[in-house]
């Protein structure tokens, strides 16, 4: 089973896997507004926009946090739309 923590740098959230240390997604707010963006990487990281999935944008960093973990609870199986 996949387990995720969230972990913050600088002005972002990094979302990843205990195990492996893989970084799975981020939360970061847009330039200097008050709008928050989530991210998945679900490529193979080769660094292209192909491995970036734009969540959306989100009032508030909860609401962004919470689509990331949604979004991996649903890939996993863990959580069914």
């Amino acid at each position: 089973m996949n387990e995720y923590k969230w972990e913050r740098f600088g002005d972002r959230y990094y979302y990843y896997n205990i195990a492996t240390g893989k970084v799975v997604g981020t939360v970061s707010k847009i330039a200097l507004q008050d709008v928050w963006i989530s991210l998945v990487y679900i490529g193979e990281y080769s660094f292209t926009v192909q491995d970036e999935k734009h969540l959306g944008q989100y009032i508030s960093m909860e609401f962004a946090k919470e689509a990331a973990q949604r979004f991996w609870d649903i890939q996993n199986r863990t959580l069914l739309e």
